[in-house]
């Protein structure tokens, strides 16, 4: 048989046998990639990385009952999904490592159906594929009990869904791809205008849109009309994806320190916490810049009173345009440059790469829309750009939240598909102009005649 397959090969044209030597080279990463991401998590259990927030994660998911302000703030998918882990585990090291290890792949791999639909042939979607699955922060984030382990597969589950739904053109595969984006959007808060942004694009290049806009909408009450029922019943506010406030009063102060008191129904809590990229120096090695927030801020919030003090809080200090462009200015420094926390231990080979790799994404997304500017008559894909471009809009200059280093990980996938598009377009812009170009002209020939 091997000879057989030899003989087939050596028959084949050159070109085809190159992509066949390209196409099992990009599976051998891809394996590879794969193998490494299993080893890690078996290796760099999440169990035993439950402090700081994975703590406060594990705690919201194993007690099913909890309703204090905190676990009412966060978005409930991930809450769910621990809750299901725990009694599927049973917190055995083993199991854990299992469910996680096939969460950890099975991102990838959704995220490589998406790279199907968007790119041109097998082998870039490979290339792709291979790209994310060997990122260290897509992959280091799995020994951690973090929102974005859930998040990054749901966001490539997604936009396979959304690409998929823009080739069929049926209301099914749109309403498959609006569910899958609410999904992603009660697990971290960003997917949720990238989903609204995906699909109007896609509702507005189809037809049938009243049968759309009608049958999205029933979606939508269904998955979102009890957790506003909920969210309601508990807190006195219609927040069905979690309540954002908390964050954006954080964002708009200026502190270092967040402290705030709760009280709900006769009882009262009190948290404090400080963002860990507001510690860090995210230029290092090259310079010790900080950020320059200081102090604490102190808010209080009677829940009884529904959305009262929470506007108070976010509303508490004015945000002239001075202040504005130095928040913003502190957080697009942190957002592209500060490490992912919890996920870069630099004791591990994996965590010190992930730390030196942040400085790639800044120049990356630079190029990429350099890139996307120059071939925008080339490349027919508008609608990824488009995501790119909404994610840093609303993740870098509203003003929603503390930036950290681990809330570009969306970006980085979305990232590396541009980039990978943007190659195979000037690819294919080479073998058009290889084409166009005419032959050769053959020599001409003397011809001595003798008498």
């Amino acid at each position: 048989m091997l000879s057989q397959f030899k003989s087939c090969y050596d028959h084949l044209p050159r070109e085809e046998r190159q992509a066949l030597m390209l196409r099992a080279l990009l599976y051998a990463l891809v394996g590879l990639a794969l193998g490494y991401r299993v080893w890690l998590v078996f290796n760099f259990n999440p169990i035993d990385h439950i402090w700081s927030d994975p703590e406060r994660h594990w705690d919201q998911g194993i007690d099913v009952l909890r309703s204090d302000p905190m676990s009412l703030i966060d978005p409930i998918l991930y809450q769910v999904y621990i809750g299901a882990f725990a009694k599927l585990t049973l917190k055995t090291h083993e199991l854990a490592a299992f469910y996680t290890a096939l969460l950890s792949v099975g991102m990838t791999w959704l995220w490589y159906r998406f790279l199907r639909e968007l790119l041109p042939s097998k082998n870039w979607a490979l290339l792709g594929w291979a790209l994310i699955a060997w990122s260290p922060s897509n992959s280091s984030i799995y020994s951690y009990f973090m929102q974005e382990t859930l998040m990054l597969p749901l966001l490539g589950a997604s936009l396979w869904a959304t690409w998929r739904a823009r080739r069929k053109g049926t209301l099914n595969a749109f309403l498959g791809a609006t569910a899958l984006w609410l999904l992603a959007g009660l697990t971290r808060g960003i997917c949720l205008p990238l989903g609204l942004v995906a699909l109007a694009w896609i509702w507005f290049e189809q037809g049938d849109k009243a049968r759309r806009a009608a049958w999205g909408m029933v979606v939508m009450l269904l998955m979102l009309g009890p957790l506003t029922y909920r969210s309601f019943q508990q807190a006195n506010i219609f927040a069905p994806h979690g309540i954002g406030s908390l964050v954006q009063a954080y964002h708009r102060s200026g502190a270092q320190e967040i402290l705030i008191g709760y009280e709900l129904r006769g009882a009262r809590w009190e948290f404090g916490f400080t963002s860990p990229g507001i510690l860090q120096k995210p230029f290092e090695p090259l310079s010790d810049w900080m950020s320059k927030r200081q102090g604490s801020v102190r808010f209080f919030v009677n829940m009884d009173a529904g959305e009262r003090d929470w506007k108070a809080a976010v509303t508490n200090t004015p945000l002239t345009l001075d202040r504005y462009l130095w928040l913003t200015g502190d957080n697009l420094i942190h957002l592209f440059f500060a490490e992912s926390w919890p996920d870069t231990d630099r004791s591990r080979d994996i965590g010190e790469l992930n730390h030196w790799l942040r400085w790639l994404w800044a120049p990356l997304f630079i190029l990429c829309a350099t890139g996307t500017i120059w071939l925008w008559r080339e490349q027919r894909e508008r609608l990824l750009p488009v995501l790119l471009l909404t994610w840093f809009c609303v993740q870098g200059l509203f003003p929603l939240s503390v930036n950290e280093g681990r809330y570009r990980k969306p970006m980085e996938g979305l990232l590396i598909a541009q980039a990978v598009l943007l190659a195979s377009t000037l690819a294919a812009r080479r073998r058009r102009e290889e084409v166009a170009q005419p032959a050769p002209a053959a020599p001409e020939t003397l011809i001595v005649s003798s008498t």
